[in-house]
């Protein structure tokens, strides 16, 4: 059982070793290229967050009301038409 630990450590410790030997970046770049990734990642999702949320609600409801105004009295045939 001890064996099977044993084995374990040196191959968590042999593959970090050959993970960070074959990085691409160094750490400092590849922190930093992972802090830009994240800033960019949250401008696009409150740029997204903030397209969702109508800017005018009321002027929104009202627009929609005018327009089932409208198709109602079409449908009715009062439209003056």
């Amino acid at each position: 059982m001890t064996e099977v630990i044993c084995g374990g450590i040196v191959g968590l410790l042999a593959g970090a070793a050959a993970a960070l030997w074959w990085l691409p970046k160094s750490g400092r770049r590849l922190f930093e290229g992972a802090a830009e990734a994240v800033e960019s990642a949250g401008r696009d999702l409150r740029a997204r967050a903030e397209s969702a949320v109508p800017t005018d609600p009321i002027a929104e409801s009202l627009a929609e009301g005018k327009a089932a105004a409208r198709r109602r009295l079409r449908e009715l045939g009062l439209d003056g038409e």
